[in-house]
């Protein structure tokens, strides 16, 4: 107690924790002291150098929150076949862009991300991974494309022959937890100075992939807690996918992979 204490007390607090305190119960009473909290990505320290924050990124990230709040609905196409609909009335929305001047707030280096956790039974369509879209679970490409069905915000059947489909049944499965198969959150990646081809230069144990989170344009489907729609699991997917168009409201704000501004 002492040390968190002391933590909430302070203006600015770095955190260099692997996993980071944003998952950390901890963290309320840290913020609620008024502290900053800036969590460095455990990156390799090329990616850090080379992702900086910026005003840029910041004021593009904060348009596309406003966007995201006050949007109904979430619409996402793909030319391999993604057709999905996102309802986000009651969905809280947010975003990053890798730094804070605002007392009791927390951001995470890289940044450069809006996404939503929507309501229960927000989400439902097609999900179709396509060779060069990420499964960062694994830190792996997908390399054969992956359909999924999604009904009510879960996932109900995942189907290909390929590789990718038996590691994503044989991971999901193991976890024994329904809620594991539900949406976590949808957002879309705003950093132009983020790749999306870097995985394939570092090693595993280099990288935590925020990165490939954030690379412009790609659009983030994630499954696992959600604590808007009351669901805790231990299951996480994360899946930056590419050469998706995203609208809200019918407006677009990525085109084929490329961010509407």
């Amino acid at each position: 107690k002492p040390v968190i204490h002391a933590l909430a007390a302070s203006t600015l607090v770095v955190d260099c924790t692997v996993e980071g305190l944003m998952h950390a119960p901890e963290l309320p009473t840290i913020l609620k002291g008024g502290a900053r909290v800036i969590y460095i990505s455990n990156e390799h320290p090329e990616a850090l150098v080379r992702l900086m924050p910026d005003d840029a990124t910041e004021a593009r990230v904060k348009d596309h929150i406003k966007r995201l709040r006050g949007a109904r609905a979430m619409t996402v196409t793909s030319p391999a076949g993604t057709d999905l609909r996102i309802g986000l009335e009651g969905a809280v929305a947010g975003g990053n862009w890798g730094s804070t001047a605002r007392p009791g707030t927390l951001t995470h280096w890289p940044g450069g991300i809006a996404l939503a956790f929507p309501a229960a039974g927000s989400v439902n369509g097609t999900l179709v991974l396509a060779p060069g879209d990420v499964n960062l679970t694994f830190k792996r490409y997908i390399e054969s494309a992956v359909t999924l069905t999604i009904e009510n915000d879960y996932v109900t059947a995942i189907e290909s022959d390929g590789l990718d489909a038996q590691l994503m049944r044989s991971y999901i499965e193991a976890w024994g937890d329904r809620d594991a198969y539900a949406v976590s959150h949808v957002g879309y990646g705003l950093c132009d100075g983020a790749r999306w081809d870097s995985m394939a230069l570092y090693d595993k144990r280099d990288f935590n992939g925020t990165e490939l989170r954030a690379f412009a344009g790609n659009f983030l489907y994630s499954t696992g807690a959600n604590e808007v729609a009351g669901r805790y699991t231990l299951g996480h997917f994360d899946l930056p996918m590419r050469h998706c168009s995203v609208m809200l409201d019918g407006a677009t704000v990525v085109d084929n992979g490329r961010v509407v501004d």
